[in-house]
């Protein structure tokens, strides 16, 4: 799904009954007269498609650091050839940025640590952060934006007010690196924030519990009806 795609309008609906956000719904069977509606992408075309979101606000940034304090702090913070330490802050930043996922979404939501999980996608270099249990749009929005806001924007503000070259590099890097949270919230762009959703377990986005339209309701109705009277025969 290329950020071009038509997506499909998504009511405002409440929790069937039956279901909590406490709840797991993961290979559970949908409540009658409810449907999933997948809004995820693959990992991979995920790192493609973060570029296209990320890009324009590290230039944002970046270019307010570099017309108020120049390019000369920038270029000697990458060419002076201390790397062992840089390396670690971003591997420790990386680390943060999946924590920070996992635990906004138990404080928002108030669900055990038990049902959030962290790894790491190695066809796709892609590490992740995987909540098993359902939630309302809201909170997971919040923890998908706050990686962002905490390694991304507060920190390249910071540098940008006190002319901290690492600390610019630092939050140039983890804005670009939340690319694909811009993305999961760009797909969920038109989701009543009441509306129940589920982390997907293998693709960047979830999928969406929505009320079923009538029409895919008779078509079920009529596809039971047909499937009883092949048995029957």
């Amino acid at each position: 799904m290329s950020p071009q795609s038509p997506l499909p309008s998504i009511p405002e609906t409440s929790i069937p009954d039956g279901l909590s956000t406490d709840g797991s719904v993961h290979g559970a069977s949908v409540p009658d007269g409810f449907q999933r509606v997948d809004r995820s992408v693959s990992l991979l075309r995920a790192n493609f498609l973060m570029v296209y979101f990320a890009l324009p606000s590290v230039l944002v940034l970046g270019g307010m650091y570099v017309w108020l304090w120049g390019h000369e702090r920038l270029i000697w913070q990458l060419t002076g050839g201390q790397y062992l330490m840089p390396v670690i802050i971003l591997i420790a930043g990386i680390l943060a940025h999946e924590g920070i996922h996992g635990l906004t979404w138990k404080i928002t939501t108030g669900k055990p640590f038990g049902v959030i999980s962290f790894g790491f996608h190695w066809k796709t270099l892609t590490p992740y952060a995987h909540c098993s249990e359902s939630m309302e749009a809201t909170p997971y929005r919040i923890g998908a934006v706050m990686p962002l806001v905490l390694l991304g924007i507060v920190p390249s503000l910071w540098a940008i007010a006190e002319g901290m070259p690492g600390m610019m590099l630092f939050g140039l890097f983890f804005t670009f690196a939340a690319g694909g949270d811009m993305l999961i919230l760009w797909l969920l762009r038109d989701i009543p924030g009441t509306a129940l959703v589920e982390d997907h377990p293998t693709r960047a986005g979830c999928y969406v519990l929505v009320v079923e339209e009538e029409t895919t309701k008779a078509q079920k109705r009529e596809e039971e009806h047909e499937e009883h009277e092949s048995v029957d025969r």
